[in-house]
């Protein structure tokens, strides 16, 4: 039973805990905040505020969450504060960040540095008032997102990393079967090995690297096969756009035959659909530039898929030699951005060792126990209430 609801009784000594933030829609900050808030009833009496959306155009019809009914319904059932009333606690968690004091004893932002600095702010002064206010602490879920609030000013008491996390009810492998049935709705041929990225076709996430390394890959391995699906509904970035623009850039690596071999997703997933796309791949691949966390590599892992990811970069707190492989970069920098530059010939080696199974050690199916147990929304959930409740 979900957590985020649970009627008041006499004597109930939990600490109040007022979230702001987004609901109802597949954003990654709303994601995470509607997964937390189906746990974090365990800790605190929760009201929730409703933040603007970042870009008005955004709606649950465009861009649905995709929980299951109970699930969505336990979300938009927390309500929202008392007029008038104060928390113990507030946790806001959007874009840009507010750092303006709220209607509680302490006040949590959750935040993302991608390229190790901060920028989004409500107001111009927002970053000086957030780091005058001895009340304020920040959340942000990777050691190296966490750099970013170093870097600008914050004390390292002051800057939480707590993990994001994944739901094993829903992520976890399926049989043989169910996987088969899936592949063939994708149109894959039984034989072939298909490599899968899920997200924004923006260049933080390195598609255009991966595209360029699955075109020389395929040369030798023609069975080789890539599925992207993309968010076009809430950030307007298709995958076929950037296809069409790779195509037109490199028109020696990407022939027809490559593009034909390249399958795009646009359309919004339930959790158990997205549990099928992490199940009928093969190899789940996210050679990034720059993330915050980089949540969908261990989703596909929940789900016993070998993943690739860079080395060096925010997935370094989780991935693993038993179920992750680790492409080589180069950490670049310019003015007070970082951010990481893949090597095309490792990533492309990377990926035919994993096409070819010759990892050793690698047994993505194994590790699935411990991804559960270690990084379940319950278990990242009482981590957070243990700094929401003493940081």
């Amino acid at each position: 039973m979900q957590d985020a609801v649970r009627d008041a009784v006499d004597g109930d000594d939990r600490p109040t805990l007022r979230v702001e933030g987004w609901r109802g829609i597949n954003h990654s900050y709303a994601m995470v905040n509607q997964h937390q808030l189906l746990h974090l009833g365990r800790w605190f009496r929760l009201c929730h505020h409703d933040l603007p959306f970042f870009n008005a155009q955004w709606s649950a019809q465009r861009s649905a969450a995709g929980f299951d009914e109970a699930d969505a319904r336990a979300i938009a059932q927390v309500p929202p504060p008392a007029p008038g009333s104060r928390q113990d606690r507030c946790y806001r968690i959007g874009f840009p960040m507010r750092m303006e004091p709220a209607d509680a004893d302490r006040l949590f932002v959750f935040g993302t540095s991608e390229r190790q600095h901060i920028n989004g702010f409500v107001h111009d002064n927002g970053l000086r008032r957030g780091l005058r206010d001895p009340t304020l602490s920040i959340i942000t879920p990777s050691r190296w997102s966490r750099v970013g609030f170093l870097n600008a000013g914050f004390e390292g008491r002051r800057v939480h990393v707590v993990s994001h996390g994944i739901d094993p009810a829903k992520l976890h492998p399926v049989a043989a079967e169910a996987r088969a049935a899936a592949r063939a709705r994708l149109g894959l041929p039984e034989q072939a090995w298909a490599i899968l990225s899920v997200g924004a076709m923006s260049p933080n996430k390195g598609i255009d690297l991966l595209v360029l390394a699955f075109a020389r890959l395929r040369r030798r391995h023609p069975h080789a096969r890539l599925l992207l699906k993309d968010q076009s509904n809430l950030y307007g970035i298709g995958a076929r756009g950037l296809l069409e623009a790779l195509r037109q850039a490199h028109p020696g690596e990407l022939d027809e035959a490559t593009i034909a071999a390249i399958a795009v997703i646009t359309d919004n997933l339930s959790q158990d659909g997205l549990r099928e796309l992490y199940c009928a791949a093969d190899c789940y691949a996210s050679p990034y530039r720059a993330e915050g966390f980089n949540l969908p590599p261990l989703e596909a892992a929940a789900c016993g898929t070998p993943v690739l990811v860079t080395r060096g970069g925010a997935t370094d707190d989780y991935a693993q030699p038993d179920f992750a492989v680790q492409v080589q970069a180069r950490r670049r920098t310019e003015g007070i951005s970082a951010w990481l530059e893949p090597d095309p010939d490792d990533l492309l080696a990377r990926l035919e060792d994993l096409l070819e199974s010759r990892v050793p050690g690698l047994d993505a199916a194994a590790a699935v126990p411990r991804l559960h147990a270690e990084h379940g929304w319950a278990r990242v959930c009482e981590r957070l209430a243990q700094v929401l409740l003493d940081g």
